[in-house]
């Protein structure tokens, strides 16, 4: 993060004036809170998740042992119909090969984030089916040998098989 956010919130009134200390200080509260919050909601997050982001969740895990094993053929074989017309077997595997080389070898990866992008199946109705098309978006907390990490994000889609497959991939 380059600094701060900037919000309406962080902007003293108008006419007015705020030291850089003061906003900073303002700043670190709301991110030590926000931090707070998250790992509250992290946990319970955990405890409730809705047996169709499980799904995704393991689905994901799946795909990305061929990626971390370097088979990218296998991992584009694995992927939904949807990112297979859009990125070409040869263009994934040249593009994934050369993003990865850097990173090196998965030490650790916990799926730390997942939302519904879309539809979201009702939770209160256990019997309710997840409708294909439905995607979820998973961020993983990835550590690589050499002390390096990053953030990996992988989307997921519900084909019409009933398949949990990979619509996207990204690292950073």
């Amino acid at each position: 993060m380059n600094g701060p956010p900037r919000s309406l919130r962080s902007l003293p009134p108008e006419g007015a004036s705020q030291s850089l200390g003061a906003a900073l200080r303002d700043w670190r509260l709301a991110r030590v809170v926000g931090v707070v919050m998250l790992a509250f909601a992290g946990a319970t997050a955990a405890q409730s998740m809705m047996p169709a982001q499980r799904e995704a969740l393991n689905a994901a895990e799946r795909w990305l042992v061929p990626v971390d094993s370097e088979r990218y053929g296998d991992a584009w074989t694995m992927a939904a119909e949807s990112f297979k017309t859009q990125v070409p077997r040869q263009t994934f595997r040249d593009g994934i090969a050369k993003i990865r080389k850097d990173y090196g070898k998965v030490v650790s990866r916990s799926g730390e984030k997942m939302a519904f992008k879309g539809e979201v199946p009702a939770p209160d109705q256990p019997d309710a089916q997840t409708k294909p098309g439905t995607e979820v978006a998973i961020l993983f907390e990835t550590k690589f040998a050499g002390n390096k990490s990053a953030q990996e994000e992988v989307t997921m889609v519900l084909e019409k098989d009933g398949i949990w497959r990979t619509a996207g991939y990204y690292i950073k």
